[in-house]
């Protein structure tokens, strides 16, 4: 199994998204290779000379996932109820290999 790391970005205004987000939550749940999901919250963007800048739109969220491929993700994460009912702005799918930390230090929470 392979990690991925599944970025959205939502409309600045929630409102509609938010009266499925018990459907789009109740959907993400039963994902079995489910490892982790949640919006942002309050920070900053920054470019490398420590800028702030307003590219990135406020409304997003990370989601981390394990499948056999990039395919079985896209193929699943299609079937989002915010997928399907357009409130995804922008969807970037990444497999992510983490080389450091306790949680790839300790094989209990390794999905592969």
């Amino acid at each position: 199994m392979a990690i991925f790391a599944i970025h959205y970005t939502y409309p600045d205004d929630a409102t509609e998204m938010l009266t499925i987000r018990p459907e789009h939550r109740e959907w993400l749940t039963g994902l079995p290779g489910l490892l982790v999901a949640g919006m942002y919250q309050d920070g900053i963007d920054e470019v490398s000379e420590a800028e702030p800048t307003d590219q990135e739109p406020v409304n997003a969220a990370l989601i981390v996932y394990s499948a056999e491929s990039l395919e079985e993700v896209t193929a699943t994460f299609d079937q989002d109820p915010y997928w399907l009912g357009g409130h995804i702005l922008r969807r970037v799918v990444r497999r992510w290999d983490p080389p450091l930390g306790p949680w790839v230090a300790d094989p209990t929470n390794s999905p592969g």
